[in-house]
């Protein structure tokens, strides 16, 4: 399935041979992060939460380009192999949220789901 973010470069899509899969931990390649923090939304593009949220991500990706990465990974893109990191990731439903730190380390986000939450959590972790 195609991705709903391509047409926004500031959401930068992700394919699963960006990521370092090991037995017990996944990470993003450095050369992604470009020394800064971000948020990776994992999604279904037959998801009405993740289509509905569309405009908001490319908003913040807009107004924080150069300081928080946004990124996006469809994991219905198999032309990527993005199946290949629902376990890795913990995957249960979507969207699901992760932070990514500069080093490409990745965390569970835990904080809210409003605007206003991810707004804040943006700015506490930007660069």
């Amino acid at each position: 399935m195609e991705n709903i973010y391509n047409r926004n470069e500031g959401v930068k899509e992700l394919k699963e041979n960006q990521f370092i899969i090991n037995k017990n931990k996944i990470i993003l390649k450095t050369e992604y992060t470009n020394n800064l923090n971000g948020i990776l939304i994992v999604y279904a593009p037959w998801c009405s939460h993740c289509v509905l949220s569309k405009d908001m991500w490319e908003n913040f990706a807009d107004l924080f380009n150069y300081k928080f990465n946004i990124f996006a990974v469809n994991t219905y893109n198999y032309r990527a192999d993005n199946q290949k990191l629902v376990i890795p990731l913990n995957i249960k439903y979507y969207p699901t949220y992760k932070f990514i730190n500069k080093n490409g380390n990745i965390k569970d986000y835990t904080g809210g789901k409003t605007e206003d939450q991810f707004l804040n959590f943006i700015i506490k972790n930007k660069k």
